[in-house]
């Protein structure tokens, strides 16, 4: 006995939206969880460096992905949710191995984010000690002493908000 052609598409809809509801659970069960790799971090409300900071995320805290905008994650941390920048997680893909750790049989040597940074601006621990070499009456203390300083969160949004600056 066949069915009539509106069984068939009501059958049809409720099977994609069965596999659409089964995919969707399995994506929660499979959330991804990040660890927060770099000193002084704070949840953003939103995916912007000059909104207010809602809290800290510290070193070490792992927060789990709830969606991803550009560079930002929107995460959960202690019962909150806020806004993360790619660059205060260290992602892993476990079981991955890349093509230079296949080659030499063992880990491969991971770069800090600051030299991540310097390396995507063209400037390397290689570049500064041969930039110092070749300017040996320069102060690099002051520079080093420069890139210690860090600024106030409510300072700058105070900055901001004064200098009526787009985030």
């Amino acid at each position: 006995m066949t069915r009539p052609k509106r069984f068939q598409k009501v059958g049809a809809l409720l099977l994609v939206a069965g596999l659409a509801a089964l995919l969707l659970g399995i994506g929660s069960v499979w959330a991804q969880t990040l660890k927060v790799s770099q000193p002084n971090q704070q949840l953003y409300p939103e995916p912007n460096f000059a909104s207010t900071p809602m809290g800290p995320a510290p070193q070490g805290a792992e927060v789990k992905v709830i969606e991803q905008s550009g560079d930002w994650y929107q995460v959960e941390y202690q019962g909150k949710k806020g806004w993360l920048h790619r660059q205060a997680v260290a992602e892993s893909k476990p079981g991955k191995m890349g093509l230079p750790g296949l080659l030499t049989g063992g880990p491969v040597k991971e770069a800090k984010g600051d030299e991540v940074a310097l390396a995507g601006k063209g400037f390397t621990a290689e570049t500064e000690s041969g930039f110092r070499q070749k300017n040996p009456s320069l102060n690099f203390a002051q520079v080093d002493q420069i890139e210690g300083f860090g600024v106030d969160s409510a300072k700058l949004q105070a900055f901001i908000k004064e200098g009526g600056l787009n985030p």
